[in-house]
């Protein structure tokens, strides 16, 4: 098959891991999540366990106010232990609720572009067991006619074993724009739609109609992170390739 450079239409929005934003928060919400996580992108399941050592030294407070030193300044330590702590577990409660529902939301909107976006095709290759023969692997070019045209027949050849399958290869842009990089998928013959064109094509182009992005967490522990800080491709279901008009 002959070798292509790599280009993308839309450089850099489409990879197999992109980084959940922070949900776009104004006014007292913004001081919300400031109060309950801290700046930056602090993980929520470390704002939760700081919220709970908050909780702890309010309980402690008011037991050495109540049982140690019964003083008027130990008294409103404690208050203002037990009044800060309250409202980080008031603050993360509601953050956490928006920063969900922002995800989700989030993940619809880079799931539809995916599923829209065509990616280059780098190679393809078909293994293929006949009637009467062993398996084969055959590489395609899906800019020529003729190689479509074989792909096509095999799709409708009864004779053809129906669990043949296709490795395909495609490229996309890494992340922070470091290069271009490439992912395959393996899919039986009968899950590839093929969607020859009649103007030139200099290269095949393939989709994912039913991919997604999911949520995956980050290296830490298990339930280290929520709502996700980091999405991840499925790239599920039939693929459709643009490809030459078949000879």
């Amino acid at each position: 098959m002959r070798t292509t450079e790599v280009v993308l239409v839309e450089p850099g929005t489409v990879r197999p891991e992109v980084p959940i934003p922070l949900a776009p928060l104004g006014g007292p919400a913004r001081l919300l999540r400031r109060l309950a996580v801290g700046p930056g992108r602090s993980s929520f399941q470390r704002a939760r366990n700081v919220t709970l050592g908050w909780l702890v030294a309010a309980v402690l407070a008011v037991i050495v106010d109540r049982l140690v030193v019964a003083h008027v300044l130990a008294m409103w330590a404690a208050v203002a232990l037990v009044v800060y702590a309250v409202a980080r577990v008031v603050a993360l409660v509601v953050v956490e609720r928006r920063q969900c529902a922002f995800e989700w939301r989030w993940l619809d909107d880079q799931s539809r572009l995916l599923r829209r976006h065509p990616f280059e095709v780098v190679a393809v290759r078909v293994r293929v067991t006949s009637a009467g023969t062993g398996p084969a692997v055959r590489t395609l070019d899906l800019t020529d006619a003729a190689d479509v045209g074989w792909l096509l027949d095999r799709q409708t050849d009864p004779g053809v074993d129906v669990s043949s399958q296709a490795r395909i290869e495609f490229g996309y842009w890494a992340v922070n724009g470091s290069g271009r990089s490439s992912d395959s998928v393996r899919r039986g013959l009968w899950d590839l739609q093929v969607h020859p064109v009649d103007a030139p094509v200099t290269r095949a182009r393939i989709r994912f109609p039913q991919a997604r992005y999911v949520t995956v967490a980050d290296s830490g522990g298990a339930g280290g992170q929520w709502p996700g800080r980091a999405a991840h491709w499925s790239l599920v279901g039939p693929v459709r390739l643009t490809t030459a008009r078949a000879a």
